[in-house]
């Protein structure tokens, strides 16, 4: 399995709150200087886009376990099904060792047979032919019965040692079959266990975050309270699309992803939203470099966690920025200064600079 999603569910928390206190130096920066009343309006924005990435999260992990088990299911399937070739080619094996035994014991017994002629009296030697012939006619009678069963005692001689290598090779044959056998059964089953386990631990996450929907969903009721609130010179403030810049040159993935996200400038914030009409901030990084080829993960406690780290004054275009301890925002590096992102409810696809949207926590690039 991609590795172990419920795990990863974790991790992600985890990490999460490694960036926030080992973040690039000297990226803490005050906020956006913002429209009085506007603060309420913010942190209430703020708690609940951090519940939208634990909900979006939660059910990204579910899902990923869910396919992880149906592919521990499907090896299971099949490892049965070698484990049955496998006790079917022992059976065979086995049999052919018995008609291998059998066919070697009786070689054996007619060797037996033989000897004891031999010693009863029967001439199978060419001199004792000669001497005892009484006429050439018997002597030629007897010369070919001795050569017959001369060659018919070397026949069975090999024949018999072929008998009992065949024999060898089918029991070795078996034990291999039989040993490969009970190593697939074991090792399907340890990853179907461990597969249903981290199923079992994502749907408890899930289940914990649809009741983090609901209070989501009151959250987000509260915010857009505190956006009718508003002063309209304070919402008229908030509505723009921030300052022109220049669209960078096209050639790289994060160059392509920026033009495109510039593109969205104006559209409306969603929560859970990831175009063409709606975005929240994770879900237009993610649409795109999407549109540049490059796949990103849903939600920004992954996405800080993709790519390598930068410095902030190394930044270039497409790269991300993550904000608050939480990793609860991103934003696309433009240049230097600006970068775009979709902030929250009541703001749209917009340009702000990159010190002013929040507290950086991580920088991170994708690709080269």
């Amino acid at each position: 399995m991609k590795k172990h999603a419920a795990s990863t569910f974790v991790l992600v928390f985890l990490t999460a709150a490694l960036i926030g206190v080992v973040g690039p130096p000297g990226t803490a920066a005050a906020q956006e200087p913002t429209a009085p009343g506007t603060a309420r309006y913010e942190e209430l924005s703020r708690s609940a886009a951090r519940a939208s990435e634990d909900v979006l999260t939660a059910r990204q992990v579910l899902a990923d376990t869910r396919v992880a088990l149906d592919e521990a299911t499907g090896a299971a399937d099949r490892s049965r099904v070698l484990a049955d070739e496998a006790a079917q080619a022992l059976t065979l094996a086995t049999e052919a060792a018995d008609r291998a035994q059998r066919v070697e014991a009786g070689l054996r017994a007619e060797i037996d047979h033989i000897v004891e002629i031999s010693f009863k009296g029967l001439r199978l030697n060419g001199l004792a032919a000669i001497f005892s012939s009484d006429s050439p006619e018997e002597f030629l009678d007897a010369a070919m019965i001795m050569d017959v069963y001369a060659e018919r005692h070397g026949d069975l001689v090999s024949a018999a040692a072929t008998a009992s290598t065949d024999a060898a090779v089918a029991r070795g044959e078996a034990d291999a079959a039989r040993t490969s056998a009970a190593e697939a059964s074991l090792a399907a089953d340890d990853a179907l266990g461990t597969a249903r386990r981290l199923t079992d631990e994502a749907a408890e996450a899930a289940r914990g975050a649809e009741l983090r929907q609901e209070r989501l969903d009151g959250e987000v009721a509260e915010v857009r309270r505190a956006l009718d609130q508003l002063a309209g010179a304070d919402r008229a403030l908030l509505s723009g699309t921030g300052p022109a810049v220049d669209v960078p040159a096209a050639g790289s993935a994060g160059g392509d992803a920026v033009r495109f996200a510039l593109t969205q400038l104006g559209k409306p914030y969603v929560w859970g939203a990831v175009g063409p009409d709606t975005y929240d901030c994770s879900g237009l990084v993610m649409t795109a470099f999407r549109s540049a080829g490059v796949a990103v993960p849903r939600t920004t406690y992954t996405q800080a966690l993709i790519g390598t780290p930068v410095r902030r004054d190394q930044v270039r275009a497409g790269d991300l920025v993550l904000y608050h301890d939480s990793l609860s925002h991103v934003a696309m590096v433009v240049d230097g200064t600006m970068a775009v992102h979709a902030p929250t409810a009541g703001e749209p696809v917009k340009v702000s600079p990159i010190n002013a949207i929040g507290p950086i926590a991580t920088i991170r690039r994708i690709g080269g």
